[in-house]
This record gives C-alpha cells, sequence and structure tokens, in this order.
C-alpha cells in the first residue's frame, strides 16, 4: 500500500477531485532517476485563480556532437537542444519561464502565435498565458527568431523550449487495477501476461530495441516517466489491431542506433522505428512524446478502411538524425493536434485526415511530402509551421509542399489543404516544389515521378508570412506522362501578397488549367 500511495503522489493525482473539475491542472514534479533540463526551469499556475506556482520537470533531449553522419546526427545541430513539458489542463494556465543558469531573458516570443493569450517578459523572467490545450514553442533571446539558422548557419547551438498543453486525460489506468501490470523503475518488462494494460510507473525505464507490442493490449506512460527504446508488433498483420500506447510520458531513442551504425546491424532496419505497428486497425498512439527518434517514428500500417480507422491523437516528435521521420498515416491514418519537429520529412500527404498539427523543420525534410497523395476525400487543414529551415539549397527534399520526382500514378481528386499558416519569418527554401521531374538547379533531373497526373489538388486560404531567404521561386514543373492540371490556389498568400496567376510560379507546358481565386 505504501508503494500505491507513492505513485499517486509522483503522478499528480494527490487531490482526488482535480479530475472531476473542468478547470483541472495538473503539473508532473521530479522524474525519480532523470535530469531535468539545465537549460530552463518552468512553473506553472491557474491563470483564473492566481493560485500557487508548481514546478514542472523539464525533460531535454540533444542533438550528439559528432562528425558527419555518426549514428546519423546531423553536425549542422551538433549542440543544440530542447527541453519541453508536458501538463494537462481544463482551464486557463500560466507558465513561467527562467534561465537556469539565473541570467535573465531579454525577449521571448511563442508560435504558434494564433494559440497564445499573451507572452510577456518581467524581472528577467518569461510568462505565457495559455486559454486551451495546445503546443507552443517559446523561443528564447531571439535565437530562431533573429538568425538564419539553416543554409551557412554556424553561429552558437541552438536551445529550443516548447511547453506541451494537453487535454486532462480521463480514463487513466489504475496501477492497482487487476487487470493492470505495474513495471517499476529498472524491471523488466513482460511482453505478454495475464495483463490488459502495461503501465509504466514514474521513473526511468529501459526496454530495448523493438519491445513487442500484442494486439487488444494497452501501453501506458504517465507524464513523469520516460522509457528509452522502441515498439513494434515485429509484422505479426493479425496481431496488430486494439493496440493503444498512450499517456503524457516520454518515449526516448536516445539510447538506440541509428541502424546504419548498430553493432551487429539489424535485420530489419525498421525494428529501429519508435513505434511500427502493421495491420493497425483500430489502434491508437496519443499523448506521447518521442525523443530522438533515431529512425521513422511512428509508423501505424493498415489498408484503408475508414470504420476503424489507425488515429495519432496529442503526439510530439522531436527528432535529431537522419531518416527520423515523423508520422506516415499510410491510407488509414487519421493524424490530430500533434507536434512535429523532424530533421526528415514530417508527414505524408495520405490517410483519413491531417489537421490540427504544428510543424518545425531544422534541416532535411519536407512539412507534406506529396509522392503518396491519393484519388479520393482526403482534407489536411489548421495546421501551423513554426520553422521552416534547411542546411542545404540544392536537394529534393525540404519544402512545405513537395512532390520532388517521386512515386506513380494518378492523384489529386478531392485532396484539400485548407487554412494552413507557415510563421516563420526566416523560411529557407521555396514553399512549392510541385515538381513531377527534378530540374537544376534545385534537384536532379534525372529524378522522376512514374506515369500518371496530379490533378485537381485545391489550396484555401493559405497564409506564409515570408518568402525564401535565398530568393528561390516556388515551381509546377510536369512531364508528358505525369502533368499538373486543374489545381486551385484560393486566397493563397506569401508575405501578404495573394498568388494570382501562373507568374509567381517557375512552372513548363506540362502545367495546365490551373486557377487563382
Amino acid at each position: 500500500m505504501r508503494f500505491f500511495i507513492t505513485c499517486l503522489i509522483l503522478i499528480g493525482l494527490t487531490s482526488g477531485s482535480a479530475i472531476g473539475r473542468e478547470n483541472a491542472l495538473i503539473v508532473y514534479g521530479k522524474v525519480p532517476g532523470a535530469n531535468a533540463s539545465d537549460q530552463y526551469a518552468l512553473a506553472v499556475r491557474s491563470a483564473e485563480k492566481e493560485e500557487r506556482w508548481r514546478d514542472a520537470f523539464a525533460f531535454i533531449t540533444r542533438c550528439k556532437n559528432g562528425i558527419r553522419g555518426e549514428n546519423g546526427y546531423f553536425p549542422h545541430l551538433s549542440g543544440w537542444s530542447h527541453s519541453y513539458i508536458n501538463i494537462e489542463m481544463g482551464g486557463p494556465v500560466e507558465i513561467e519561464i527562467r534561465k537556469v543558469n539565473g541570467q535573465p531573458i531579454r525577449k521571448a516570443i511563442v508560435r504558434p502565435q494564433r494559440k497564445v493569450r499573451s507572452c510577456v517578459v518581467r524581472d528577467g523572467k518569461a510568462y505565457v498565458t495559455l486559454d486551451k490545450p495546445c503546443q507552443v514553442s517559446v523561443d528564447i533571446d531571439g535565437q530562431m527568431e533573429d538568425h538564419d539558422t539553416g543554409k551557412g548557419y554556424t553561429g552558437p547551438p541552438i536551445h529550443s523550449l516548447t511547453v506541451f498543453a494537453n487535454p486532462l486525460m480521463r480514463d487513466r489506468p489504475s496501477p492497482t487495477d487487476p487487470t493492470v501490470h505495474a513495471v517499476k523503475p529498472g524491471e523488466k518488462a513482460p511482453s505478454d501476461g495475464p495483463w490488459k494494460t502495461l503501465y509504466f510507473l514514474p521513473g526511468v525505464h529501459d526496454i530495448g530495441v523493438a519491445f513487442p507490442l500484442h494486439a487488444a493490449r494497452n501501453y501506458y506512460i504517465p507524464g513523469d516517466a520516460i522509457v528509452y527504446g522502441t515498439m513494434s508488433n515485429h509484422e505479426q498483420w493479425d496481431d496488430g489491431h486494439d493496440i493503444r500506447v498512450f499517456g503524457y510520458g516520454t518515449l526516448s531513442m536516445a539510447r538506440i542506433a541509428h541502424p546504419n551504425h548498430a553493432s551487429p546491424r539489424p535485420v530489419r532496419a525498421n525494428l529501429h522505428n519508435s513505434i511500427r505497428i502493421v495491420g493497425a486497425r483500430n489502434s491508437s498512439v496519443e499523448g506521447i512524446t518521442i525523443a530522438d527518434p533515431a529512425y521513422h517514428s511512428l509508423m501505424l500500417i493498415d489498408s484503408h478502411r475508414p470504420d476503424q480507422p489507425t488515429t495519432i491523437r496529442w503526439a510530439k516528435i522531436i527528432g535529431w538524425r537522419v531518416n527520423g521521420d515523423g508520422i506516415n498515416p499510410f491510407e488509414n491514418g487519421l493524424i490530430e493536434n500533434c507536434f512535429i519537429r523532424t530533421q526528415d520529412d514530417s508527414t505524408y500527404a495520405n490517410g483519413l485526415g491531417i489537421r490540427g498539427v504544428t510543424y518545425w523543420n531544422d534541416f532535411n525534410g519536407s512539412t507534406f511530402v506529396l509522392t503518396s497523395l491519393p484519388n479520393r476525400k482526403l482534407i489536411i487543414e489548421n495546421c501551423d509551421v513554426i520553422y521552416a529551415r534547411a542546411g542545404w539549397d540544392k536537394w529534393s527534399g525540404g519544402r512545405l509542399f513537395n512532390m520532388r520526382g517521386e512515386g506513380k500514378g494518378a492523384c489529386g481528386e478531392g485532396v484539400v489543404f485548407r487554412n494552413i499558416s507557415v510563421e516563420d519569418p526566416r523560411p529557407t527554401l521555396q514553399h512549392f516544389l510541385i515538381a513531377m521531374q527534378g530540374l537544376q538547379p534545385y534537384f536532379d533531373p534525372a529524378q522522376a515521378r512514374g506515369a500518371g497526373h496530379l490533378a485537381g489538388v485545391v489550396f484555401k486560404d493559405i497564409e506564409i508570412a515570408n518568402a525564401s531567404v535565398l530568393g528561390q521561386p516556388d515551381i509546377l514543373w510536369g512531364t508528358p506522362n505525369a502533368k499538373i492540371t486543374k489545381l486551385t490556389f484560393d486566397n493563397v498568400l506569401i508575405g501578404g501578397k495573394k498568388i494570382s496567376s501562373m507568374e509567381h510560379f517557375k512552372h513548363n507546358e506540362q502545367v495546365e488549367s490551373i486557377r487563382f481565386k
């Protein structure tokens, strides 16, 4: 009984009535065995009652130093770090931020700006007020805002900070439930047994590579736990349904090698995916933070069956490495209210829908990869791109909308991108690279998409604050067997200017019937 009471205190449930109140606030304190951020310290309180400040445990993930390609880390980002907190809120909250080294904060900017009530600096500290659950970055002292951190950057390491303000979790499991198996830090987690839910108790856990997941099981990581390792159902298509991985804790790959640098080399590189589930109907990932993915982050793979979707909600990804892609929804995935900071591709435009996602790129990868666009209804909406940087300028990756001369087949009918905001004051590359074939000097002309026209995509209410700092033009570039036709640009603005004609784009004769509104 003594251990159970300790667990309740650690996971922030000491006030039994807190979960039932609409304005509840849950702040996770110290994580046993883990070191807090050495960059920022944060405290949280209700913005309505101005109650006492409660210290929040700030996790930190770092880009490791090394030569080019060592364990997949980009040397451009060597020494960079990202601190973050997870809280649960049922009403407005105020967050206090200070530097751990005691130096005063001079200025702070929150992005996405439309998700914050206020951000002010007083007496060397920053104060951010949020009215409802969201995920925001707080740039301290102009590190991202005042510098071109993309191609050619040689300045000091950037130390980022995000606040992950989550909705209250109403169905958290109890470690004393007879269907729950509670794993203490340092214990070996069982891969099977007479349990429905595997509960990683507060503290630090290590499950290694490809911890086995099974159908009709739940895996819970609370906000004051960090689990090192990856999870997989080992390509068992009949053992991937009705799996739930959830909680506001962290799944970290900081102890996992990139598969190209592992010794011995893995039989399958995808064993190093953070979470990989095949046959993932009715399976979900909710709330967790994936830190330092060693390979692709979230791969929930299934065919198109909207009555049994795979869902990813309120997940966060913070990556530093090559191949550390964010989320591929495949044909059956629904992505909602996630935060994705990756150094390779963020999301593939496919699945059942993408909405309410916040994006951030520093070195490599595209926000929306168009190569797997379907030919059916798909709406991608209400998304924010806060930073769109790249460490190079002659490559097929990067960009906001990118076809990059890959894939094949007719696509685009029924696809709508709407209410997309790009706030970055210093985006590195152009935002549209809808190119069915490479062209100089942007990427290799030998790279070309297979037969099948792109037609019918609608871009509506897209507001992009600034054009490429390198002056790169937006591009529409077709081929005879892969034309670009009947696209609609409806209220698409870059730098406050609406795109109103083909004169805006670098284009060729294989682009036709483009509409502007």
